[in-house]
């Protein structure tokens, strides 16, 4: 854990916080990855299969988990958990409805008819991470967004178990929004696999979701490729809290910690006006790590390298802070929050007040989990209906509407080189005149 004031930070130790995307991303692309892409592409689900048992110890007979397995781990969760998912899943859907966007067409004068229409994508692949936790509410962050926005073929991926197994917790909830096409795959393979299609598995024409450096790294290869589309290239988990001196230092020390907890590259930084709420708040850390509760050896590595306190003069300093340090998640614990929202620009999501933990965000309130990290969120946003959209333009003129533009666009592809023919597309519909 370290402690900067923001007025005598050097410009390496701003550095050292704000630009801290993967710095071995691109060794991992070439060296790693890109082979096993273009593999997967050439030999399909022999290769998935191969690098499952490479790299994870798994055999698998079949990519696909089967509609018996979906049934027993449906009919394995009890009744609070499923009740607990219903509940979040009503949420979620509810926020998101409300992100459905709208085309139009409007007529100017007699030129012609004019507009915009929304279509959704046809096929999309949703991955849930696997290894050190399950993440069932992952799930429903990525299939009820493509739902209501339309998409027909929606694939989940994920990585097996060792038995070879897919948790019994993310089946049930894919049960439970309907979705049966369930890949067991990983890591750059299983991004292969859905992005170039397989002989047992649809390719997708969008791939989201979060994952380690080599599931983001093969989604940022497929997308440079023209292959897919991607969400984001997301990296570890990261939150900031900005807290003034009324704050309560053990709630932030338990929101620090809880993103701290998801893994050891995880980020949080806490900023505060208050040096003694500094003080109280790495005191409340420090004596968390000592219970040895939970996920501690994560949590120690995570506070160790990566939980960061700067000290500002006030709230709004902490807000300039926040925006260039661009957060996946950010916590307002000052008072009257709402009337900082105008000023806070770059942030993945923003919770506001004292009651409005990361966590019930995460799982609960409906705002979607899967958020751009690494200073993405400058010009990138968190997965909503409208990743799941395409936009369409269309025109239809009118004789006269045309006739308006023989002029103008005369001249415009004169300027540009282009008058014999694109000018010329023009101008022939009059040349009888």
């Amino acid at each position: 854990m370290k402690t900067y004031t923001l007025e005598t930070m050097t410009p390496a130790e701003r550095d050292s916080l704000i630009y801290r995307f993967g710095k071995d991303f691109l060794s991992v692309m070439v060296d790693v990855v890109v082979p096993i892409v273009n593999d997967v592409r050439n030999r399909g689900d022999a290769a998935v299969r191969e690098y499952t048992e490479k790299f994870d110890g798994i055999v698998l007979d079949s990519l696909k988990v089967s509609d018996d397995e979906i049934d027993k781990a449906y009919a394995a969760i009890s009744k609070e958990q499923l009740d607990a998912f219903r509940q979040a899943k009503a949420n979620i859907e509810e926020f998101h409805h409300k992100q459905k966007r709208a085309g139009f067409q409007y007529e100017r004068e007699s030129d012609g008819i004019f507009g915009l229409e929304y279509h959704p994508i046809e096929s999309a692949a949703i991955y849930v991470p696997g290894g050190k936790a399950a993440y069932p509410s992952s799930v429903l962050m990525g299939i009820i967004p493509a739902m209501i926005a339309g998409v027909k073929n929606i694939t989940l991926i994920t990585p097996p178990a060792k038995d070879g197994s897919v948790n019994g917790a993310v089946l049930a909830v894919c049960r439970l929004c309907g979705v049966k096409n369930i890949v067991k795959a990983g890591g750059a393979q299983g991004i292969a696999a859905v992005g170039f299609g397989t002989e047992s598995v649809r390719k997708a024409d969008i791939i989201v979701g979060p994952g380690n450096i080599f599931v983001t790294a093969a989604k940022s290869y497929l997308f440079s490729l023209g292959v897919v589309q991607i969400d984001s290239m997301a990296g570890p988990s990261e939150t900031l809290v900005l807290a003034d001196e009324r704050a309560n230092a053990k709630w932030v020390a338990y929101d620090l910690l809880s993103q701290a907890e998801h893994e050891e590259n995880a980020k949080a930084v806490f900023v505060t006006p208050s040096e003694k709420l500094a003080k109280e708040v790495a005191a409340q850390i420090e004596a968390d790590l000592e219970k040895g509760e939970g996920r501690i050896a994560i949590k120690k590595t995570a506070v160790a390298n990566n939980l960061s306190i700067v000290i500002v003069k006030n709230v709004l300093d902490g807000i300039g802070f926040a925006n260039e340090y661009v957060p996946e998640h950010m916590q307002l614990m000052v008072r009257e929050p709402m009337k900082w929202l105008p000023e806070i620009r770059n942030v993945g999501s923003l919770f506001l007040g004292d009651y409005s933990p990361v966590a019930v965000g995460d799982y609960f309130s409906g705002t979607n989990h899967v958020l751009p990290t690494g200073g993405a969120a400058r010009f990138s946003s968190g997965l909503s209906v409208e990743t799941f959209l395409r936009r369409t333009t269309f025109q239809n003129l009118s004789k006269e509407g045309l006739r308006k533009a023989v002029g103008p666009v005369t001249v415009m592809s004169t300027m540009e080189g282009f008058n014999d023919k694109h000018g010329g597309s023009v101008r022939v519909r009059f040349e009888n005149e």
